[in-house]
């Protein structure tokens, strides 16, 4: 896809890692690697304990410290992204730090389809759909099982709970109906959407772990 991009526009392609945090984290170098910007923030590649993770192992997470944003300090922030900080100096002679994005860690869900398949749904696809349900504030979707969902409402102030859920349920089934996934189940939370554990962050997603 990258070449093709490239071939019909007639510049190079590149890559850049950022987060609504702090958007101009990291910039790709020749050697394929993703460059910190690290005179503007630091990036920690931590276990589920939050310890340190050895360069050359993907983490569990990353944390981020942003310099550049007064208003708000932004210290230690779970991103919840998996990445691989290169061990030494990179090839292309940049000395910024280097790593590899693995992407979001758990929140991709895997759901069992009828024929025993496995379908992965993309959090902000399937977020996409929820969000756009008239009196809903938020949501919050939680995989309990391979083929079972529990959707966690908060209706706007003044909005019928009833009606958001039919609506919201609704929309959530016709999506999975089209990725051949009308078996999944989707349960009504009795509980409102919950905020994460020690970051804070809100999931609006939240997976089963894998395997």
């Amino acid at each position: 896809m990258r070449a093709r991009i490239a071939e019909a526009f007639g510049v190079a392609v590149h890559d850049a890692y950022a987060a609504s945090e702090f958007t101009p984290l990291a910039f790709d170098c020749a050697r394929g690697w993703l460059h910190v910007n690290s005179d503007w923030a630091i990036l920690e590649p931590v276990g589920a304990d939050y310890t340190p993770t050895p360069p050359g192992e993907p983490s569990y997470t990353v944390l981020l410290t942003n310099f550049a944003n007064r208003l708000q300090p932004i210290i230690r922030y779970d991103l919840g992204d998996s990445v691989l900080a290169k061990a030494g100096p990179c090839g292309c002679g940049s000395p910024l730090p280097a790593i590899r994005v693995a992407g979001r860690r758990d929140d991709v869900l895997r759901l069992h389809a009828a024929g025993g398949t496995t379908v992965r749904v993309l959090p902000l696809a399937v977020a996409s759909v929820i969000d756009s349900t008239p009196g809903l504030h938020r949501g919050q979707l939680v995989q309990t099982g391979p083929a079972t969902l529990r959707l966690r409402l908060e209706p706007e102030p003044g909005a019928d709970a009833g009606e958001v859920w039919r609506a919201a349920s609704g929309k959530l089934a016709g999506y999975l109906a089209g990725l051949e996934l009308g078996n999944v189940d989707v349960v009504r939370a009795e509980e409102p959407p919950e905020q994460g554990g020690l970051s804070g962050k809100f999931r609006q997603v939240i997976a089963l772990a894998p395997d």
